[in-house]
């Protein structure tokens, strides 16, 4: 049996959230690979300057502005990206609101916001683009889920909930859109490099130790290994694989708490 190497030249990729952080880089990844990617966010400007890149790169892509908490928007989002592109393969979501560390009494001021976004967005996307990715071969739905479905951080409550959610509706859709073609699945990222200040995290090298401590491979992952397992799931590669989650943290959620502090009191009292 021949192996069905990674080729989605001439695919049509929406990314919502796309112009900063992962998403951005998702989209140049797509781009690399010579799909033609459709740029969603609500800032416009960071937006385009995404699509300039890609444009300048030799790549095809496409902005359109739209505020994923309208469902009227989510609708002409997908309606506009046909339209221009004249069919749609697909859908990753991405798009996450910039939600406030905020102790729990006061975290409920962000709650809407943060479902809306993170959990109801990518339903409301599949309902509206699911048409269009029956029509095509190896149609996809890929939603950028968290660590954070599985365990606490320092991120607020609805950022826990809706990212917990997301992985329940990824199951669902896979079931629901299975006998369709379409197949739905979640990447889950855990410590990822993206830049704070023009720098990566681990620039700092209180972070750069802390992700050697409590990270199994010993280091932060980069928004660009995001990418290339988002490839793969858009990918022949992955055919028969819907409605599973990946896990992108280089192990972080394979220890417990009392492991990592056991093992920083351990180098600590050895120095």
């Amino acid at each position: 049996m021949s192996v069905r190497y990674v080729d989605l030249r001439g695919k049509i990729a929406l990314v919502t959230g796309a112009a900063r952080g992962i998403g951005r880089i998702i989209a140049k990844e797509l781009a690399k690979a010579e799909l033609k990617v459709i740029v969603n966010d609500i800032e416009e400007e960071a937006g385009k300057s995404v699509v300039e890149d890609i444009l300048a790169a030799g790549h095809e892509a496409f902005f359109i502005k739209g505020d994923l908490r309208s469902e009227g928007a989510i609708k002409a989002l997908v309606e506009t990206g046909v339209q221009h592109f004249d069919r749609l393969d697909i859908v990753i979501n991405n798009a996450r609101p910039d939600l406030r560390i905020l102790p729990f009494e006061e975290s409920f001021s962000e709650w809407d916001l943060a479902m809306d976004v993170l959990l109801k967005a990518p339903a409301l996307l599949a309902k509206h683009a699911v048409a269009e990715l029956r029509k095509v071969e190896g149609g996809s739905i890929i939603n950028i889920g968290s660590t954070n479905a599985f365990f606490v951080s320092h991120q607020p409550l609805a950022y826990h909930v809706a990212k917990a959610g997301l992985i329940q509706l990824t199951r669902y859709l896979a079931c629901e859109f299975g006998s369709e073609g379409v197949r739905v699945n979640c990447v889950c990222p855990g410590l990822v490099d993206i830049y704070d200040n023009n720098k990566p995290l681990t620039s700092n090298p209180t972070n750069k130790a802390i992700a050697e401590l409590s990270v199994p491979l010993k280091r932060a992952g980069s928004a660009e290994e995001m990418a290339e397992a988002v490839l793969f799931l858009c990918s022949d590669s992955s055919a028969y694989i819907t409605g599973q989650v990946l896990m992108l943290d280089g192990g972080i959620t394979l220890t417990d708490h009392f492991h990592l502090a056991r093992k920083a009191f351990m180098n600590k009292r050895n120095e």
